[in-house]
């Protein structure tokens, strides 16, 4: 008798994968393989069981009657491991409170704040992932995000939690002895780092809203280096790498000791407002909903930079 141990797992993803494409060459592309290998699993497989599996037909292949007649209970044994692990999934989720952050403003303002929102959570593990699209909440076990993208989903809640200043800041040594560091035209010359947002690219300000924003729109300004994560490109800024346009809430560690100076103030800051969001349905709704309040009185007491509600 055959037992899990023995039981050829990649074969039979690669037999079931070509049976469903009729081409090794897509099956591949779907488990994300070459087709030599594709080829090669499925070899092995004919090897190990004495029999032929597959017949090439013209560019594509066809399967025998043997494996015709296997394929549905292979088909089955795959959506019964399916089932399985969605189970495992929703047991661990039932366990666990999700919260979705961009990652820099999860290190710096979110998680040193959670012990104070642990009562409410009572025995619940606290889980921080990246930012998800407000629309997928549900299906990726999201409890509760810290978003500001806009929503007008019908089935999400959400509160303002604060809006924060976004501004143009390098490091010292970048600005000219006798320059004006307020003046707009500071930047007109100066290297352009840029941030990639992962909440929303229709609601993150960058460069050409800046310059839209001072009345200028000088060449080059999608030009430069560019970055996932706000924490990483401060640092690049720091270094001297170019200007930065980012939140002043990320940034206020790197300004208040002078690594990076906030520069351009003649023209009128962007802002972005960040928002707390929800499922209004689902097991962890109503515990989504206190966490949040709480959060946002938090926001209230401390605001660190960012502007009031």
């Amino acid at each position: 008798m055959m037992t899990l141990r023995d039981l050829p797992l990649s074969a039979l993803r690669a037999l079931a994968a070509a049976a469903r494409t009729g081409s090794l060459t897509r099956a591949a592309e779907e488990l994300g393989v070459t087709p030599g290998a594709i080829g090669h699993q499925i070899r092995q497989l004919e090897d190990r069981l004495s029999i032929k599996l597959v017949r090439r037909a013209g560019n594509g292949i066809v399967l025998t009657r043997a494996a015709e007649a296997a394929l549905p209970d292979i088909d089955r044994g795959f959506d019964a491991l399916s089932s399985g692990l969605r189970r495992l999934r929703f047991e661990r989720r039932a366990e666990t409170f999700t919260i979705s952050a961009d990652p820099s403003f999860a290190s710096l303002w979110l998680a040193p704040r959670l012990d104070r929102v642990r009562a409410a959570l009572a025995k619940l593990d606290v889980r921080i992932v990246a930012s998800v699209a407000l629309d997928a909440m549900l299906e990726e076990g999201v409890d509760l995000a810290i978003s500001y993208r806009r929503s007008t989903a019908q089935d999400i809640a959400s509160v303002d939690l604060f809006t924060e200043r976004v501004i143009p800041a390098c490091a010292p040594s970048l600005i000219p002895a006798r320059a004006r560091p307020d003046s707009a035209d500071m930047l007109d010359r100066m290297p352009l780092l840029h941030i990639d947002p992962t909440m929303g690219d229709d609601v993150y300000p960058a460069w050409r809203d800046w310059f839209a924003a001072a009345g200028r729109q000088p060449k080059g300004i999608d030009q430069g280096a560019r970055f996932g994560l706000t924490i990483v490109a401060a640092q690049a800024a720091i270094a001297g790498m170019g200007a930065l346009l980012a939140s002043e809430l990320v940034l206020k560690r790197h300004l208040e000791p002078g690594h990076l100076v906030e520069i351009g103030r003649d023209v009128p800051a962007l802002t972005i407002r960040r928002r707390l969001v929800w499922p209004m349905r689902g097991p962890k709704a109503r515990l989504a909903a206190t966490v949040a309040a709480q959060l946002a009185e938090i926001a209230d007491i401390a605001i660190d930079g960012a502007l009031p509600r």
